[in-house]
């Protein structure tokens, strides 16, 4: 029981450094929100049917790709030149036709360029600064081989800001949080609440009892086999084999119970009741985590600021 303890303190404290290190770098994630083809079926049902763009003609699959870069960090991104600082790099064979950017805020510099050697590559700069929660959307007319059905697990990135982290790629699409934040600390507290109680009510052991020798109180294990004969065992592993036969007589006689006065937390029944009520927990948790967490955060930064236009 000590081991576990100790073992669950050293990762707390583990994780709690591993956490601050990490507060401490710059985090900038890219945010990929759609991707969806241009005319395909189109071309497929009419085979005259062309694409051309600029006077040109698309002659691969040709997809929208939506996404955005945000400083999800606690500190404010600075030192950025404006001109390459973060490259967006899609597969081998793509070309990058055309794109827009929109700054999440006025104050908010950012320029796009493509690649002057790669036309699978798109070039970000940002003016000065990138705050926290800061963001800029893009969207990129893309002409794709066709092998190539989705772009999401595709996309890699590139940068050289100082301090910062690799660029993290999640997927927002249109997803939106099917319950509000209030709803959900709810559940939760509600959760821990019960998750208490029954911890409380269940937690309860049946009172055990220990067979010993009268002699000299060893401690033995008793078994029944399949015909109802008394089969004493004194540490051997194979009962009915290893173990002595004896009767209901010599039982009485020889061996005595002895209740089991101590609480036991490795008691098969106390360590099922702990699992299962940390199971669900965690359940719980994940789901606070999946909208709230991991990618909550950002929706709504990007919704909070998409309202405040709209006023």
């Amino acid at each position: 029981m000590l081991g576990i303890i100790f073992s669950i303190i050293v990762t707390a404290v583990i994780s709690i450094i591993i956490a601050r290190w990490q507060i401490k770098k710059n985090r900038i994630v890219h945010f990929y929100s759609n991707s969806y083809d241009i005319g395909k079926g189109l071309s497929n049902e009419f085979p005259d049917f062309q694409l051309h763009y600029g006077g040109e003609k698309l002659v691969d699959d040709v997809k929208v790709l939506k996404g955005g870069f945000m400083n999800i960090g606690r500190k404010d991104i600075d030192g950025l030149k404006g001109e390459y600082d973060i490259k967006l790099i899609l597969p081998e064979g793509c070309k990058i036709k055309a794109f827009t950017i929109s700054p999440s805020t006025e104050d908010l510099v950012v320029t796009a360029n493509n690649d002057k050697e790669n036309d699978n590559i798109l070039c970000f700069g940002v003016n000065d600064v990138l705050k926290t929660d800061e963001y800029f959307k893009y969207s990129a007319i893309v002409e794709a081989p066709k092998d190539i059905k989705y772009l999401y697990d595709k996309l890699k990135f590139h940068h050289r800001i100082l301090n910062t982290e690799k660029i993290r790629n999640v997927y927002l699409g249109q997803q939106r949080p099917l319950f509000s934040k209030k709803i959900i600390t709810g559940l939760i507290s509600i959760m821990v609440l019960l998750s208490i109680i029954f911890i409380y009510v269940y937690s309860y052991q049946k009172l055990q009892y220990r067979v010993c020798q009268k002699s000299n109180d060893k401690e033995v294990k008793i078994y029944l086999d399949p015909f109802s004969n008394i089969h004493v065992d004194e540490g051997m592993t194979i009962p009915y084999i290893s173990g002595t036969r004896i009767s209901s007589d010599k039982l009485k006689k020889d061996y005595k119970i002895v209740p089991v006065m101590e609480f036991k937390w490795d008691h098969p029944e106390t360590i099922s009741l702990i699992i299962g009520v940390a199971a669900m927990l965690f359940y719980v948790i994940f789901i606070y985590y999946l909208f709230y967490g991991k990618n909550g955060h950002i929706i709504k930064v990007i919704r909070e600021n998409e309202e405040n236009k709209k006023q």
